[in-house]
């Protein structure tokens, strides 16, 4: 990515970021390995920022970030059951690049067939609430996200839930983000 672009989280967003969105943005960059100030290589970032002040909105620009860089094309978003519909909305308001999105509903056969087929040719965002995680954790790893976002991650701070387990083991090998 070149100089120019990488503090430009407008490329991604439609929105004027404050300050600190823009301070995320270049951190999370930096950590990956992407820009030109550091050879860091982290696997993983948290975003630890009060609620309403736009996670979700610096995870948008992350990921496009990312995506324009063809360092992910495959994206597992976990969250509580009652805002995995929130992404959607997110992704439709604030994205400017392509995507496609699918959030995970069903039987556990139901979601697992689902995500299975989601080999579409634009970046590929899947979104599933924690809780199915445990049970879909083969099928999750088979998919080979190559990002993983950790919604809400108070979620699973018991490190010894089931949830919190599958996470881990899910995560051990790709690029993450946690938000609280």
């Amino acid at each position: 990515m070149t100089r120019s672009h990488q503090s430009d989280m407008t490329r991604f967003i439609r929105a004027s970021p404050y300050a600190c969105q823009r301070a995320a943005f270049k951190f999370a960059l930096n950590n990956f390995g992407v820009t030109d100030d550091t050879n860091l290589a982290s696997p993983g970032i948290a975003l630890l920022v009060e609620m309403g002040t736009g996670k979700s909105l610096i995870a948008i620009a992350i990921i496009g970030a990312l995506c324009f860089c063809k360092r992910i094309r495959r994206v597992l978003i976990v969250a509580p059951l009652s805002i995995l519909g929130v992404w959607k909305d997110e992704f439709a308001k604030f994205a400017t690049y392509e995507y496609d999105m699918t959030i995970l509903t069903g039987s556990t056969a139901q979601k697992a067939g689902v995500l299975a087929a989601m080999t579409y040719p634009t970046l590929n965002i899947a979104v599933l609430n924690y809780e199915s995680t445990r049970r879909l954790e083969q099928d999750i790893v088979a998919w080979k996200a190559n990002m993983i976002i950790a919604d809400e991650a108070h979620k699973i701070k018991t490190h010894n839930t089931a949830a919190a387990k599958a996470m881990r083991r899910i995560g051990a090998h790709t690029r993450s983000i946690v938000s609280c």
